[in-house]
């Protein structure tokens, strides 16, 4: 895992305001190893980010109070969270995003519905370029 201490499992940041696509990642992710910690909105994701220095977040674009695009923003003002990649979840396709994911500091977004499998590989890959 991505994380400094090969004990220490890396902690991701999960962040949708449907209830069900959390606990689907949170399912999946879980038994993989992986740390977790989940946010509803985008400003609770970014207290528990302040919070818990996450090595990745997953964050939903589309949330009624903070979008992930300000969440995002937000985060990467911190010094000590300026470098945490950030996948966006989205049902939003790259046109109708027109790569503002990516100029808010997206390191990647994958498309809903997805499958468990392409959450899981995205998740092990992007740590995996982490490590290099």
């Amino acid at each position: 895992m991505a994380s400094g201490n090969p004990k220490k499992p890396a902690t991701i940041l999960v962040v949708d305001d449907e209830e069900v696509i959390v606990d689907l990642l949170l399912n999946i992710l879980q038994r993989e190893g992986y740390q977790m910690h989940c946010a509803r909105s985008g400003r609770q994701a970014v207290e528990i980010a302040m919070k818990v220095s996450p090595d990745l977040i997953i964050m939903d674009i589309l949330m009624p109070d903070l979008d992930g695009y300000g969440a995002t923003e937000l985060i990467k003002q911190n010094s000590s969270l300026k470098d945490v990649p950030v996948i966006f979840l989205t049902g939003r396709s790259a046109e109708e995003d027109g790569g503002k994911a990516f100029a808010t500091g997206a390191t990647t977004f994958i498309r809903k519905p997805f499958k468990n499998q392409q959450i899981k590989d995205l998740v092990n890959l992007t740590f995996m370029s982490l490590a290099t």
